[in-house]
């Protein structure tokens, strides 16, 4: 397996860590590694991205990658729901990005990045967008992360990927800043690291913007190395744990059904299960919403290791960690108070 940092938590983000105020971004290491520092860092993650993929399929083309199962692997908690397509575009004399609603009955995205992580355009189903280096906050090129939500067979599924459409204008490929990819690296690492081991807070709400006026500094950079290239609150949000995990005894775990536009957008929910090391380590890891067991009074449930071979039973391993997805909320505070309200149901032995 191919495993790389690409977006290095590119589904996960575990974006409610907690909520501190943006002084204490000071009690942090945050020193420069060689030509990264503080105050680049977006841009030279952007460019990290920009020049990785343009690197494998040039400018203006589509890179599609296949479902994520145990055995193809290639980010960090990656996301069983859908399959990736990702592309760097040149938008300087224009481009329009437009999603088909005609055959395409499943949730399908295009998420636009620009060159300092933001922006942060979604079209969705039906929609068109008509982008120009003048809506951006820097530079001619934007990052594409589409995702194609995964259908009835990888057949259908591949024929969805097809019909996302970008047509740009020009084809001028993307001009690297002259970082140095090893900085890069080191310097995300830096920050990860000051989360995972020292407690720094990291919030989406306040670090995907379309603009540097709509994040807080402190959490624009680290939502950048945590997850970059995630979805903004509006499109999609994630609950980073599953309390009480991390146990192989037979347990469950019972949840309120999420208030999502099932209809009119495609949203769904899903968990996903890793081992201790953040990868698919089991054959049965994942679980649509559609799967789990409805328990007839709004709330429903999975189970953990109960060896009963229903779709809704996991394989999990000492230390195992779930994050469970859910996109197009209805309403976003709504779903916000939902989520802090999960962190409060425990998994119960059976």
């Amino acid at each position: 397996m191919n495993k790389t940092t690409l977006a290095t938590l590119l589904a996960l983000t575990a974006f409610a860590v907690t909520a501190e105020d943006n002084n204490r971004s000071s009690t942090y290491d945050h020193a420069a590694v060689g030509g990264v520092n503080w105050d680049n860092y977006p841009e030279a993650e952007s460019d990290w991205n920009f020049l990785g993929l343009q690197n494998k399929v040039g400018v203006n083309h589509w890179l599609h990658a296949d479902p994520v199962s145990k055995d193809a692997q290639t980010v960090i908690r990656s996301n069983r729901d859908v399959v990736y397509s990702t592309m760097v575009v040149d938008v300087s004399e224009g481009a329009t990005f437009h999603v088909p609603k005609e055959d395409n009955d499943y949730f399908q995205i295009i998420h636009i990045m620009d060159e300092n992580h933001l922006l942060h355009k979604v079209v969705r189903r039906g929609e068109t967008l008509t982008l120009t280096a003048d809506d951006l906050t820097k530079g001619t090129h934007v990052h594409v992360l589409a995702r194609t939500r995964i259908a009835d067979s990888i057949e259908d599924t591949k024929r969805r990927q097809s019909l996302l459409s970008i047509k740009a204008n020009s084809a001028k490929p993307y001009q690297g800043k002259g970082y140095n990819p090893s900085d890069v690296e080191d310097y995300r690492l830096k920050l990860i690291n000051n989360v995972m081991k020292h407690g720094a807070p990291i919030e989406g709400l306040k670090g995907f913007g379309a603009t540097l006026d709509d994040v807080e500094d402190h959490h624009f950079k680290y939502v950048t190395a945590f997850g970059y290239a995630g979805l903004p609150a509006d499109t999609a949000q994630y609950l980073e744990r599953v309390p009480g995990q991390g146990k192989t005894t037979c347990q469950e775990w019972t949840i309120p059904t999420p208030n999502l536009d099932f209809e009119g957008r495609g949203g769904y929910y899903s968990l996903t299960t890793y081992g201790a090391n953040g990868w698919i380590d089991s054959e049965q890891f994942y679980a649509s919403g559609e799967s789990m067991r409805d328990n007839g009074d709004g709330t429903v449930s999975v189970t953990f290791n109960c060896d009963t071979g229903a779709e809704y039973d996991f394989e999990v391993s000492e230390g195992w960690a779930g994050v469970l997805r859910l996109y197009e909320p209805i309403d976003v505070n709504e779903t916000l108070e939902y989520m802090e309200a999960l962190r409060q149901i425990e998994i119960k032995e059976l």
